[in-house]
């Protein structure tokens, strides 16, 4: 007790102005009343920045909507706001010192960490799925940018939560199956209709005594069969808005053929087409309404009682700038006034829709009747 040294007055009020100064100091650190300090150290007198000043800056990070964070290179936490804690699901006090790592998906870890590596040397970006605590995840979008004059952190972070966006896609496709379902259901519903009316002329047509109208109504069933055939391939296609054009005329040349042959007749149909080209559903419906009337036609008049052998082709392609469909048959030939846009109804229906489409139509050389439709390639992407 002997050895215990004495303060004078002058030394003791000399400490407690200096106890009393630094606790003015520290009631300005704690309310932010003072930006910076100045300390003089062995190197001269240097600037340390105080949090005060960061006041501002906090209240907007704690207030934007996306999530902040101030990482060490290896990915510890250092802060987060509180919109990044409410995307994995804890209280901010418990984010510090975790590892960044620890709350992505598993399937996620390493490209976040190659993100973290080339984040800590420069600036990285890249998406990322976020696991919260219940386990639940989220998609995500990281931006990491090194901080060079920090003393602590090494980058900051801020992550974009996806799932709102994501959640309204799949909303609009969800939409969007819904309406193509219905617009599939229209088409099988238009296709059912054609042939119940397709049938009942049929069955009118068995009742009327007079084979040219007999022969009218026939040729009306075989143009409504070719509008139901349209709509029937539209409801098994994957493409609402377009046919496979080769497909479609060659179930077309099919029908028709079938339907006016006689059983046991000896003109037989031949169909070279290729497929995988579409155009839309009006030039598909022209080019089937011609494809039924050249057929028809072919079947009705081109062989003669008593011929031996009969063939009908049909011949579908497309070359770089024009998409050709041709209809021919070996037999008698076709009068000449038909060239000139004359002749049956059916004839004159086949130049009227070919003018509709921009299309050409022309008559190749003989033995028997070849009529070619060649329609611009310009005009198909219309």
């Amino acid at each position: 007790m002997g050895n215990e040294a004495t303060l004078s007055p002058a030394e003791t009020a000399r400490i407690q102005a200096r106890l009393a100064e630094l606790e003015e100091l520290v009631r300005a650190l704690q309310t932010g009343a003072a930006d910076a300090i100045v300390i003089d150290g062995p190197r001269g007198p240097l600037i340390y920045t105080l949090r005060g000043a960061e006041h501002p800056y906090r209240v907007l990070v704690e207030t934007m909507n996306e999530g902040a964070l101030t990482l060490l290179a290896d990915g510890a936490i250092l802060y987060c706001n509180s919109k990044f804690a409410e995307m994995v699901g804890l209280p901010q006090d418990q984010l510090t010192g975790r590892s960044l790592l620890d709350l992505v998906a598993p399937a996620d870890r390493l490209l976040c960490a190659e993100l973290l590596s080339a984040g800590a040397a420069g600036s990285s970006k890249g998406p990322i799925t976020l696991q919260a605590a219940d386990g639940s995840q989220r998609p995500a979008q990281i931006s990491l940018r090194a901080l060079k004059d920090e003393t602590e952190a090494h980058m900051c972070a801020v992550v974009t939560d996806l799932s709102g966006p994501q959640a309204v896609a799949a909303q609009l496709r969800a939409a969007l199956a819904e309406k193509e379902l219905l617009l599939r259901e229209v088409h099988h519903r238009v296709k059912n209709n054609l042939q119940i009316v397709s049938s009942l002329l049929r069955l009118q047509a068995e009742h009327i005594s007079d084979e040219r109208v007999s022969a009218a109504v026939h040729d009306s069933q075989n143009r409504i069969r070719a509008l139901a055939l349209v709509h029937e391939q539209l409801y098994r296609s994957e493409s609402l808005a377009h046919i496979d054009i080769g497909e479609y005329l060659q179930n077309i040349a099919t029908s028709v053929w079938r339907s006016l042959s006689i059983r046991g007749s000896p003109i037989r149909l031949v169909s070279e087409v290729i497929n995988g080209i579409s155009i839309n559903i009006d030039q598909a419906i022209a080019l089937g309404l011609i494809v039924t009337e050249l057929v028809s036609n072919s079947v009705k008049h081109a062989f003669p009682t008593g011929t031996a052998q009969g063939t009908i082709s049909l011949r579908v392609r497309q070359d770089n700038t024009v998409l050709h469909v041709e209809v021919a048959d070996n037999g008698i030939g076709m009068p000449p006034q038909i060239n000139a846009g004359g002749g049956s109804l059916g004839m004159q229906l086949v130049h009227g829709l070919c003018r509709q489409i921009g299309a050409t139509l022309s008559f190749g050389e003989g033995p028997g009747t070849t009529v070619i439709i060649r329609v611009p390639t310009s005009k198909l992407e219309a």
